[in-house]
C-alpha cells in the first residue's frame, strides 16, 4: 500500500538514508527450493523469476495457502545460500495487525471496550485529546481515524540530517531513548484538528499510543504481551517486536533500492511506529490462523469499524476490500527503513492467502504486482 502522509514515514526515511554497506553481488543465477511438480509450483516459479530480474532483489519468500493447505517457496539470486523458514525478515507495517489483534484480545477479556475514551487509560489528564467534546476512542487508534498527529514530535530537516550521520550504536539509542514516558509527556502537546472517528489518516504514532495503553492495561511490556499471545494461542514462536542479539544473527540483510546492504537499526522505542520481525514459517501460520476463524480476537480484528470514501474498510488495523473481480480480501502491507517489504493478503471465502517477504527496497508497487500475478491465476488452478 502506498504511503499517504510524509510525516508518517519520517523514521523510515531516516533509516533508509542510513546505508553504509557494500554493493552486493548481482549475479543472475536464481536458486530455489521449488520442487516444480505441480501447476502451483510452476505459477510461483514464473512469477518469482519475473520479480527477481531487478538487480536490487536478492531474496524472496512466497507463502501460498490454497484450499487451506500451506505452501512455502524461497528464492535467492547470486552467490550465497537460500534463506531458511527460520530466517527473520522485517514486516514493516504488518506489525500494526498484531497490535489490532492484541486490542481485540483485551476486548474479549473485558479489560477494555473499543468505544472507551483513551484518557481512561493514560497516566494523567489530557484535556487536549478531544475535539469539540469528542474524545479519541480506542477503536480510533486502531483504524487510523484518531485525528492525532502523525508523529509524536516534529523534527526539522537539519536535525533529521544529523541523525543519518550517527554511528550505529548512537543511531540505536536515538530510538531506544524515546520511551513510553517520553510519548506520554509529548502527548500533552498533541492537537486534534477534526472529530475522531470521522476521517481516515494512516497513523503509526496512534499505534504507538495504543501499544502504550495496552501495556498499562496488562501491566506488561508489549513485546512480552504479544509474543505470549502468539505462542499460547496460535503456536507462533519466532515472531517478535524486538530481536535478541542471537535473533539478530538470524535476520537476513536488507538492501536499499540500489542493492546495497543496509545497516540494521532496530526501532525499540516509541518514536515512530510498531516493529515486528517474523519468519516465513511463522507468517504462514499467522495467515492460517487468520483464515480458520477459530480465534475470537483474530475474528474481532476483522470486523469492519470504518469505511473510507474509496470503499476500503478498516477492521482493527486490518484493511478489507475486494479485488477487481469482486473477490473479498483482508490485507496489510509493510516496508521499513532497513530494507524490507512485506505483504499479507487473506481470501477467507476461498481459504487462500498470499504472503510475500523480500529484503529489498525496490518498491511496494513491485510486490503488489507480484501478488496480483499470483492471485489472478491461483484460483484457476
Amino acid at each position: 500500500m502506498k504511503p499517504i502522509y510524509l510525516k508518517t514515514l519520517t523514521a523510515l526515511i531516516i533509516l533508509s538514508q542510513y546505508c553504509n554497506g557494500q554493493q552486493t553481488n548481482t549475479e543472475a543465477v536464481i536458486k530455489s527450493n521449488n520442487p516444480l511438480k505441480t501447476p502451483l509450483d510452476s505459477l510461483v516459479q514464473r512469477a518469482a523469476e519475473h520479480y527477481m530480474q531487478s538487480p536490487a532483489t536478492f531474496d524472496l519468500s512466497i507463502g501460498v495457502i490454497k484450499n487451506g493447505i500451506p505452501h512455502q517457496y524461497t528464492f535467492h539470486r547470486g552467490t550465497g545460500a537460500l534463506s531458511q523458514n527460520t530466517t527473520f525478515f522485517g514486516l514493516g507495517s504488518i506489525a500494526k495487525t498484531f497490535v489490532g489483534i492484541m486490542l481485540a484480545q483485551a476486548v474479549i477479556e473485558k479489560k477494555v471496550q473499543l468505544t472507551d475514551d483513551i484518557r481512561k487509560y493514560l497516566p494523567s489528564d489530557y484535556p487536549n485529546l478531544q475535539y469539540q467534546g469528542h474524545p479519541v476512542r480506542l477503536v480510533d487508534l486502531a483504524n487510523h481515524t484518531s485525528a492525532l498527529p502523525a508523529m509524536s514530535r516534529d523534527y526539522d530537516d537539519k536535525y533529521l540530517d544529523s541523525i543519518t550521520k550517527l554511528k550505529p550504536e548512537a543511531f540505536r539509542d536515538f530510538y531506544r531513548v524515546y520511551t513510553v514516558d517520553s510519548l506520554f509527556r509529548d502527548m500533552h502537546q498533541f492537537t486534534l484538528d477534526t472529530i475522531p472517528g470521522t476521517k481516515y489518516r494512516y497513523n503509526g504514532n496512534a499505534m504507538m499510543v495504543l501499544i502504550a495503553i495496552l501495556q498499562r492495561v496488562y501491566h506488561m511490556p508489549y513485546h512480552q504481551l504479544v509474543t505470549s499471545f502468539l505462542k499460547k494461542q496460535i503456536g507462533i514462536v519466532n515472531t517478535t517486536p524486538q530481536l535478541t542479539a542471537r535473533e539478530e544473527k538470524q535476520l537476513i540483510a536488507g538492501h536499499d533500492e540500489n542493492g546495497k546492504v543496509l545497516t540494521f537499526i532496530p526501532d525499540n522505542g516509541f518514536r515512530a511506529a510498531p516493529s515486528m520481525y517474523s519468519t516465513p514459517a511463522d507468517m504462514l501460520t499467522y495467515a492460517t490462523a487468520n483464515l480458520n476463524k477459530k480465534n475470537p480476537a483474530i475474528n474481532l480484528s476483522h470486523k469492519i469499524t470504518f469505511t473510507k470514501p474509496d470503499g476500503m474498510s478498516m477492521g482493527l488495523s486490518w484493511m478489507l476490500d475486494k479485488e477487481d473481480n469482486g473477490l473479498p480480501f483482508i490485507m496489510h502491507t509493510g516496508r521499513d527503513g532497513c530494507g524490507f517489504i512485506s505483504l499479507c493478503y487473506l481470501y477467507p471465502d476461498n481459504e487462500a492467502a498470499i504472503i510475500i517477504l523480500v529484503n529489498d527496497s525496490s518498491g511496494q508497487e513491485r510486490v503488489a504486482d507480484l501478488k496480483h500475478e499470483l492471485i489472478s491465476n491461483l484460483l484457476q488452478l
